[in-house]
């Protein structure tokens, strides 16, 4: 009995998913529709992304860069910010830049700092390489804020120093040493590596803001109404099982009742009895032959009736019609 009731409880719970999936689905189509609707122009046809700085934490006053230069490989286009941006103007010249066309699967953002010595722009250091497809992969508006950590280049890169012992031991190879049956021991001097740490010269608080285009957003509808489907597919498979199941354990309990000796139905007990048929008397069955309803003669007759009088007037005509002829003329 227990299993009988997971087993429905079971059912019920694909059916459900069943219901949400499809309530999701109707969603999604929705959506497209409005989208389908609403979207035209070039204006909707590019994707766009924001790049502002709204803070600079640096280690000292005089390495506090004040330009910064944003890279981006896909398309490859180099934008400028020449001041910090400001929240009560946000449209202000060199506060914030834009990026069109994205090419969102291989976009990467480096940022590159500058100070001004003497009216000269000088290169203080560059960040990081950063990946904007988990900002992208949405395909909804989505704003985050990254910390970037611009390094030092007047030290070059971090360079690792290792210091390796001139004296190695004999290493004893580990199939021969079971063939042979002798175990050896080797102790390999690993070599020991100080690395140089390379503090960065200054950490910036950058926003990006990413404006997905119409193609963005259909292409990533369509693959929330295929990720739908599929869980859709699923719970109908599943709850095609737990009907299975169920029916299977309805007949196994009906299969018992029957084995444990209680009232079975006889087959064809609904089949009535037909009475006895009695004999027809003969005037009956001779009236019914010859001049009843259903007799050959009223229902042939009204069908040969024509036939037949065609046929007596035209062997009348025949033999006896110069009885019809006119007398001579006198």
């Amino acid at each position: 009995m227990s299993s009988s009731s997971d087993e429905k409880s079971a059912m019920e719970e694909s059916r459900l998913e069943v219901m949400e999936c499809e309530k999701e689905i109707q969603s999604i189509k929705s959506s497209l529709k409005s989208l389908t609707s609403s979207s035209g122009g070039a204006e909707t046809s590019n994707n766009s992304l924001q790049v502002s700085v709204h803070k600079i934490n640096a280690s000292g006053e005089d390495s506090t860069p004040g330009t910064f230069k944003v890279n981006l490989s896909s398309p490859i286009e180099e934008r400028t910010i020449t001041q910090l941006f400001d929240p009560l103007d946000p449209t202000a010249e060199g506060g914030i830049v834009t990026f069109e066309q994205l090419e969102t699967s291989n976009a990467l953002l480096t940022i590159e700092a500058f100070s001004s010595a003497d009216d000269t722009l000088v290169k203080v250091g560059t960040s990081a390489a950063h990946d904007l497809l988990p900002l992208c992969q949405d395909g909804e508006k989505s704003s985050s804020t990254v910390e970037i950590a611009i390094v030092s280049e007047s030290s070059g890169e971090p360079v690792l120093e290792s210091k390796e012992s001139d004296e190695w031991e004999d290493a004893v190879d580990e199939e021969k040493a079971e063939d042979e049956g002798v175990a050896k021991e080797s102790d390999a001097q690993s070599p020991t590596k100080e690395a140089k740490l390379q503090l960065p010269l200054c950490t910036l608080s950058v926003q990006l803001e990413y404006t997905p285009s119409a193609n963005d957003k259909r292409d990533s509808l369509y693959e929330k109404l295929n990720e739908v489907s599929k869980r859709k597919a699923a719970a109908i498979e599943k709850l095609r099982q737990s009907a299975a199941a169920v029916n299977r354990a309805k007949m196994a309990e009906s299969d018992e009742g029957k084995g444990k000796g209680g009232n079975v139905v006889k087959a064809g007990f609904l089949n009535k009895s037909k009475p006895e048929a009695k004999a027809v008397p003969f005037w009956k069955r001779w009236y019914e032959k010859t001049i009843g309803p259903q007799s050959m003669l009223w229902v042939v007759g009204p069908i040969a009736k024509n036939y037949v009088i065609f046929i007596g007037c035209s062997v009348f005509f025949h033999y006896k019609g110069d009885l019809l002829a006119l007398p001579p003329p006198v």
